[in-house]
């Protein structure tokens, strides 16, 4: 990768929750940019509706650099504004239970530093991005797709196809994972802890009642398929069988869900992130969620 994709971008948007912002680590960002002379914005992430289409963003923020305060909910909406800007994103957090942040205090001058001057390419690391064309052909994924039942105790049957291959599956839903956020949903599920650096994929069942392994790793760039049904004695014209989350997010919030048949690609572009590497540290993540 040379330059930043041959575009320098200079200005920043500082994103975060009321939460946040009286914490020591975002006054010091705000403090280090006014001293830097930086041109910056200010996000709050409780009014301003991502929307999860580009129409939707301020102006202000199309090609800014991100900087996120916070957790890993706070950091995947930095992904999304960093991704669909072509931009960088520098998560930064607390040290309490976040896998997408930067929590070492230490660095967190020099990694702002580096960002307003625009060197800092040695630094990056960059995440695999899938997404659900069928749902929509913008929206990326950085952690997860997800199926699941929804207001009943109905087992879904997913048919699922890939690289040829038909498997039938029946549970209570089912996770496709980038090898990044193999450490959120799809651990909780029962899934591998995948080294980010590896560029796959991991399908993973939840609470499957029939015969399947407990995850299959494919590369990214496999295109999977998805049907998904319910059994006929729990189906009527007023009852929705299950629910679409794209990393946690309720897409039938914001579209209408009208078909049972799912694509899962590869997206062209990768997101860039700076402050983190492309390798899982196990002992800290284990750490983490076992405090």
């Amino acid at each position: 990768m040379s330059g930043i994709d041959n575009k320098e971008k200079n200005d920043i948007c500082v994103i975060s929750y009321p939460d946040y912002k009286d914490t020591e680590i975002y006054m010091k960002v705000i403090d280090q940019l006014s001293d830097l002379s930086q041109d910056f914005i200010e996000i709050d992430l409780d009014t301003f509706d991502i929307g999860f289409n580009k129409s939707s963003h301020d102006p202000p923020i199309v090609d800014r650099n991100v900087i996120s305060v916070g957790g890993d909910g706070t950091a995947l909406k930095g992904m999304y504004l960093s991704y669909l800007s072509d931009s960088t994103l520098l998560p930064l957090g607390s040290g309490e239970i976040g896998y997408l942040v930067n929590s070492d205090k230490r660095k967190h001058q020099k990694l702002v530093k580096s960002l307003t001057s625009n060197n800092y390419e040695s630094q990056l690391s960059t995440r695999t991005v899938i997404g659900c064309p069928t749902i929509s052909k913008d929206w990326p994924i950085f952690n997860e797709f997800a199926i699941t039942k929804s207001g009943n105790n109905t087992l879904l049957e997913f048919n699922i196809e890939f690289n040829e291959e038909s498997i039938y599956l029946k549970s209570d839903g089912i996770l496709i994972s980038t090898s990044g956020g193999s450490t959120a949903y799809s651990y909780s599920a029962g899934g591998p802890i995948v080294d980010p650096s590896i560029d796959s994929v991991v399908i993973t069942p939840l609470a499957p009642f029939s015969k399947f392994p407990r995850s299959i790793v494919l590369p990214s760039s496999t295109d999977i398929n998805i049907d998904v049904d319910a059994p006929e004695y729990s189906k009527s014209d007023s009852n929705v069988n299950f629910d679409i989350f794209f990393d946690g997010v309720l897409v039938n919030n914001f579209n209408k869900v009208n078909t049972s048949l799912f694509k899962i690609t590869k997206k062209d572009r990768t997101v860039k992130i700076l402050g983190l590497d492309n390798q899982v540290n196990v002992n800290e993540f284990l750490s983490q969620i076992l405090r």
